[in-house]
C-alpha cells in the first residue's frame, strides 16, 4: 500500500491522442513507469474539443485499459491542460515588512496570496502560481528567505483555465470514478523538466509542434513569462501530402515519414511509397519536399508571430528547444524550422535514460512534475 501512495496517475490531453501514465520515482532520480496507455480521439481545435460528447467514453476506455479501478488508480488523477486551453498572466506585488527583519517562508506565502487575490475572478480557475523573481528593498535576490529588509516584492506567473471547462472536466472524471483530480499546465511541466535550471535563470524558449496544435513557452526560473499557441501542426503536413498526391491519409502519413528535407533531390528522384492498396506509388521527391517545406514555413512564420507577441523576437541568445512529433519526426524538420527562425534549435527531450523521444516529452514531464511537486 505504501508503494501505491507514491504512484502518480497522470493524463495527457493531446491534439490527437489521450495518454495515461502510472509512474513513481525510480532509483537515481529516474522514473519507473508501471502503466502507459494511449487512445486516438478526435482532438481539439482552437481550444475546443472537436467532439466533446465522445471525450468521456474515450477517457473511460483509456483508463479501463489499465484496469484503473481494480488496481486502485482512481484515488487521484493529475490532468495536464494543453496550452490552447490555458493562459498566463504575470503579476507584480509587494508587501512592507514591519521594521527591518529577516524574510520568512510565511512572508513569501503572503506575497503569493496577494498575487492570487489580484487576479482571482469567477470566470477562471487558477492552475498554478510560480515565482519568476523576488526583490528585497528593490534589490533582486534569488532566494529572499533569511534576507533582511523593509520591503519584499515579487513577480509571479499565474496560469489560468476557463472555469466552465474545469467544471465539465470535473463532471467527466467524477463519473468515470476518480475521487480527486488536480490540474497542471502541460507547457509548464515540459519547460521545468526539459530546460536545465541554469538556462532557466536567463530564460529559454520551448516550442512544441504537435499533431494539430503548436505552443510557444517562454520559461524563466520556475514559471512561464508567456505562453502562446495556434491550431496548426504535423497533421496538416499529412493532409497537404494527401491532397497534393491524392493519397489516403494513412499513405500520406507514411510518405511524410519518408521525406528527407536535408537532402536536395534530383529531378528524377522518387519516393517509392507502398500504399494501403498493396501497390507502389512513385512520388517525385522534389514535389513532396516542397509540399512539406511549405507547411513547415507556415508553422515557422506563425511561431515568429508568437515570438513577436511575447516580446522576445529580438532576444537571440535565448536557447530554443523543439518538442512534439509534428516537426521533429520529419527528417530534417528541426533544422528546417531553425533556418526559418534564424535560430539554433535543440531537440527537447527529457533527461531520463531510454525516454528520449521528443514526442514523449509531455507525458514523462507530467509524471515527473506530479512526483516532484504535488503532494
Amino acid at each position: 500500500m505504501d508503494n501505491l501512495v507514491k504512484e502518480k496517475v497522470c493524463l495527457e490531453i493531446g491534439s490527437s491522442k489521450l495518454r495515461a501514465i502510472v509512474a513513481k520515482e525510480g532509483v537515481n532520480n529516474t522514473l519507473f513507469v508501471k502503466e502507459l496507455a494511449c487512445r486516438d480521439y478526435d482532438g481539439y481545435f482552437q481550444g475546443e474539443f472537436i467532439d466533446f460528447s465522445h471525450l468521456g467514453p474515450n477517457l473511460y476506455d483509456l483508463f479501463n485499459s489499465i484496469d484503473f479501478k481494480k488496481k486502485k488508480y482512481n484515488k487521484k488523477l493529475f490532468i495536464a491542460l494543453p496550452a490552447e486551453m490555458t493562459k498566463v498572466i504575470n503579476v507584480v506585488v509587494g508587501i512592507d515588512v514591519e521594521g527591518i527583519k529577516k524574510i520568512t517562508k510565511n512572508d513569501l506565502e503572503g506575497l503569493k496570496l496577494q498575487a492570487i487575490q489580484k487576479i482571482k475572478n469567477d470566470e477562471n480557475e487558477i492552475i498554478s502560481v510560480s515565482a519568476l523573481s523576488y526583490k528585497v528593498d528593490e534589490v533582486q535576490v534569488e532566494n529572499p528567505i533569511g534576507q533582511k529588509g523593509r520591503n519584499l516584492s515579487g513577480e509571479f506567473s499565474i496560469i489560468l483555465c476557463d472555469k466552465n471547462l474545469i467544471e465539465k472536466f470535473n463532471t467527466i472524471f467524477s463519473d468515470i470514478g476518480f475521487s480527486n483530480v488536480e490540474y497542471v499546465s502541460e507547457a509548464l511541466c515540459q519547460a521545468l523538466f526539459i530546460v536545465p535550471v541554469e538556462e532557466r535563470k536567463e530564460g529559454a524558449i520551448l516550442i512544441d509542434v504537435g499533431h494539430l496544435s503548436t505552443s510557444i513557452s517562454y520559461i524563466k526560473n520556475q514559471g512561464l513569462l508567456s505562453l502562446t499557441s495556434f491550431s496548426i501542426g504535423g497533421g496538416h503536413v499529412t493532409s497537404d501530402l494527401s491532397e497534393a498526391f491524392e493519397l489516403a491519409y494513412e499513405d500520406a502519413d507514411r510518405l511524410k515519414k519518408m521525406v528527407v528535407l536535408s537532402v536536395e533531390p534530383d529531378a528524377l528522384d522518387y519516393y517509392d511509397l507502398p500504399s494501403i492498396q498493396g501497390k507502389i506509388e512513385r512520388i517525385p521527391q522534389g514535389y513532396a519536399n516542397e509540399v512539406v517545406s511549405y507547411r513547415l514555413e507556415t508553422i515557422a512564420s506563425a511561431i515568429n508571430q508568437c515570438l513577436l507577441m511575447q516580446n522576445i523576437s529580438l532576444i537571440n541568445y535565448l536557447p530554443v528547444y523543439l518538442c512534439g512529433a509534428g516537426a521533429s519526426k520529419i527528417k530534417g524538420g528541426k533544422d528546417f524550422i531553425a533556418k526559418c527562425l534564424g535560430r539554433n534549435i535543440i531537440l527537447g527531450i527529457t533527461p531520463l535514460p531510454g525516454k528520449d523521444k521528443p514526442e514523449d516529452s509531455v507525458i514523462y514531464s507530467i509524471a515527473n512534475y506530479a512526483i516532484k511537486n504535488c503532494e
